[in-house]
């Protein structure tokens, strides 16, 4: 007897993309690639075509030309980035990829600050460079093993799932017809605060060193100095005088934003907005009355202990309980000392 069997619907294959954890890793790589290719690949084009004749186009607007070009260059590479995940990224994989590129961060820091005491004070000796370079490769290694390990683990992915719905990661807005007073007033608060902080940096000119002195043209740019490399230097960050204020209030407009559409904070913005609306405010006509009651109540009461202060003066000056002060018999320098 014949039996008709339906065969199971072949599973599509799933790709590396497809989940938080490896996904966040090659976005991560691809972040980093793109910010090498902004801020490094493109002055350094940009030097090479435009370097010989650079002195006969006005620097502010050479400046502005490259800045330019760099902001193009992100957006550019950042909607290829999105379009390849179809605009749509699996979930996790935003607080995946800022996981990563911080780790790597830490990572290379630490092994940094171990490099940099290494040579200042163990390994001082021209002879032990190559030791010293091979113990923080090592270290370099070594945490990026464990890092890497941690991060593969199975229970990760609801972590990044669990660190992306709190809406850090996000543009979408968190009950958005709601308190929405005190959210802009929150947000205002907090960019004023920002802006006052990015102000006092520009105004003191915090950012402005190793600029043009003395006829000798140097770059107002970032570098560290690499351990064990003879003096190499890495450049982190160019023109800081112009990119560090932006990079703050970029951060600070996105750090605003998103505070407000936490949803713990949202919450409790949205409960302070319905209370202030059950108070009773008053009217215009009775504040003024009774700041004026306020005011003449503070003055008479003023004038009242003034008087007083002054009778018992009088009166124990009389009886001779208080003297008054003698100016002949002061000290010269100045200070006058009461006989009480």
């Amino acid at each position: 007897m014949a039996v008709a069997v339906k065969n199971a619907s072949e599973a599509a294959p799933q790709s590396a993309l497809d989940r938080a954890t490896t996904g966040s890793l090659v976005a991560a790589l691809y972040v980093l690639g793109s910010i090498g290719v902004v801020f490094y690949a493109i002055p350094w084009v940009w030097n090479t075509v435009f370097g010989p004749g650079r002195e006969l186009i006005n620097p502010f607007a050479d400046g502005a030309l490259l800045l330019t070009a760099m902001i193009a260059g992100g957006f550019g590479l950042g909607w290829l980035g999105a379009k390849r995940v179809n605009f749509d990224p699996p979930r996790g994989m935003r607080a995946g990829v800022f996981v990563v590129v911080v780790g790597l961060a830490a990572i290379a820091f630490t092994a940094w600050c171990v490099g940099t005491l290494l040579e200042k004070f163990v390994l001082k000796d021209e002879s032990l460079r190559v030791v010293g370079l091979t113990i923080t490769l090592a270290v370099v290694v070594g945490l990026g093993y464990l890092g890497l390990r941690k991060f593969l683990q199975p229970g990760m992915e609801d972590t990044l799932t669990a660190f992306e719905d709190q809406g850090w990661f996000s543009l979408a807005a968190y009950k958005k017809n709601q308190g929405q007073r005190v959210r802009r007033g929150t947000i205002l608060g907090i960019l004023i605060l920002a802006g006052c902080g990015i102000w006092v940096l520009v105004d003191h000119k915090t950012l402005v060193y190793g600029l043009p002195h003395e006829g000798v043209a140097s770059m107002n740019h970032w570098f560290v100095s690499l351990p064990f490399t003879g003096g190499q230097q890495l450049m982190l960050l160019r023109d800081v005088r112009f990119t560090v204020p932006l990079l703050l209030t970029a951060l600070s407009l996105w750090f605003a934003y998103r505070l407000v559409n936490f949803p713990t904070f949202a919450d409790f913005l949205i409960a302070t907005e319905a209370e202030m609306n059950k108070v009773s405010w008053t009217s215009r006509k009775r504040l003024f009355q009774d700041t004026m009651v306020v005011l003449v109540t503070v003055v008479m009461m003023t004038i009242f202990l003034f008087l007083i202060d002054t009778a018992w003066f009088f009166l124990l000056t009389q009886i001779g309980v208080l003297q008054k002060p003698n100016p002949e018999n002061q000290p010269k320098s100045g200070r006058v000392e009461l006989p009480w």
